[in-house]
């Protein structure tokens, strides 16, 4: 297919040295390849190039703090919106939260809420 259509050739060519570019987390390769003259890139690739450049500044301190991401921040609402459509008959909100700290247990939120449960069994104890 590469050999049919030059303009297919050429951007299958630059989308694969900018996957390479941010794998390697190469500041050097980045930026050559986003200083290439607009006008040299297929009509598509022009508008994601523009787009690229205006968030340069965001990709490089991410190859600088790869450490940091918010994954598991997008893990845990992705969690939260599948419970939310299959839990479409719930009927209250409670019942919706405790569905959500069953099916996340280690999160931040679950682990508040047992620390609460378990201060509140405690209180209660002493109070028997």
């Amino acid at each position: 297919m590469l050999n049919f259509d030059e303009d297919l050739a050429q951007a299958y060519r630059y989308y694969q040295d900018l996957i390479f570019a941010v794998s390697q987390r190469s500041h050097s390769r980045l930026n050559q390849l986003l200083t290439t003259k607009l006008t040299v890139l297929p009509q598509p690739l022009q508008k994601v190039q523009r787009t690229l450049r205006q968030h340069k500044k965001e990709i490089l301190h991410s190859f600088k703090h790869e450490a940091y991401t918010n994954g598991p921040v997008e893990g845990t609402n992705n969690k939260i919106k599948v419970i939310k459509q299959v839990a479409y008959g719930f009927r209250n909100f409670a019942n919706f939260r405790i569905r959500i700290l069953l099916a996340l247990p280690n999160t931040y939120i679950a682990i508040n809420w047992k620390n609460k449960q378990t201060a509140r069994a405690k209180v209660q104890a002493r109070a028997a």
